[in-house]
């Protein structure tokens, strides 16, 4: 049965990549995803028959892959107008796909690009937050203050912790995250909505990865939410493994004796060997 998702949370999560058949061995291989097509012509990932993720033929810039975030609202024409008047740029007109819905293209003050989608018959990921699936949102960014004002005001979004990360809420429950990206990373890491994917064992998978040919960028142990793994898929796509038991814990609001702070300073960074 297919998901709703809270106006302002995100709801769908899309790879633009260049060579779908490899995405496709990829993405088979690593979470037992299938490719389908809606009516449309639009080409879906499927776990056992359900859409758990989109595809665009074609990488957003610089030829590589990579994974776009949709949020869901209620009218896209008004998203324009928020995103403009919070310091944004509207980079796609809305643009209705038959009975589904109208999505829209957005770039933040620091040009982090996401889409926003107004559902008419189908509202996102039909599953989600299970493993080999979809399971949680985070921007990381260098300009934390800009993120702090822009994304409330477009979205309407509430915010949980100061300092080093951020939970955003919706209707008072955590729908995503931020992180600061540290001084010392180079200038081409660039800020960016990151997809983490849920996965039963953490290490297992991330082998797994390797072997059908991604690269292991970084492991990290969050003093919270515990270990995951980033990595880029065989056509450069930047994604995150998590655990999927994690994800209960992410979603937890914060109670009021609880930390405000989730230190990102407070993690262990293993480069890959």
């Amino acid at each position: 049965m297919e998901q709703r998702y809270p106006l302002g949370s995100p709801c769908w999560v899309e790879l633009s990549a260049e060579d779908i058949d490899e995405a496709a061995r990829f993405y088979r291989g690593l979470f037992g995803w299938e490719v389908s097509r809606l009516e449309s012509g639009y080409p879906v990932f499927t776990l056992e028959g359900e859409a758990v993720a989109g595809i665009w033929p074609e990488p957003v810039s610089g030829g590589s892959a990579s994974w776009t975030v949709y949020f869901a609202v209620e009218d896209i024409r008004s998203l324009n107008s928020l995103v403009e008047d919070a310091g944004g740029k509207v980079v796609l007109e809305p643009v209705p796909l038959e009975d589904h819905g109208v999505l829209g293209g957005y770039i933040d003050r620091e040009r982090v690009h996401f889409m926003g989608w107004e559902p008419h018959g189908r509202y996102g990921a039909e599953v989600s937050g299970r493993d080999c699936t979809w399971g949680w949102t985070e921007l990381v960014t260098r300009d934390v203050e800009g993120a702090k004002d822009f994304y409330p005001r477009v979205f309407g979004w509430g915010r949980v912790g100061e300092g080093d990360q951020t939970l955003w809420t919706v209707e008072g429950r955590p729908v995503a995250s931020m992180a600061p990206i540290p001084p010392d990373v180079p200038g081409e890491g660039l800020s960016a909505w990151i997809v983490q994917f849920a996965v039963p064992d953490l290490m297992e998978w991330a082998r797994r990865a390797e072997d059908l040919g991604a690269h292991r960028i970084v492991e990290f142990d969050d003093p919270v939410h515990g270990p995951a793994v980033a990595l880029t898929g065989t056509q450069n796509a930047i994604f995150v493994l998590i655990p999927t038991s994690s994800l209960e814990t992410r979603r937890r609001t914060p109670s009021p004796g609880a930390p405000k702070v989730l230190s990102r300073s407070g993690r262990i960074i293993r480069p890959p060997a």
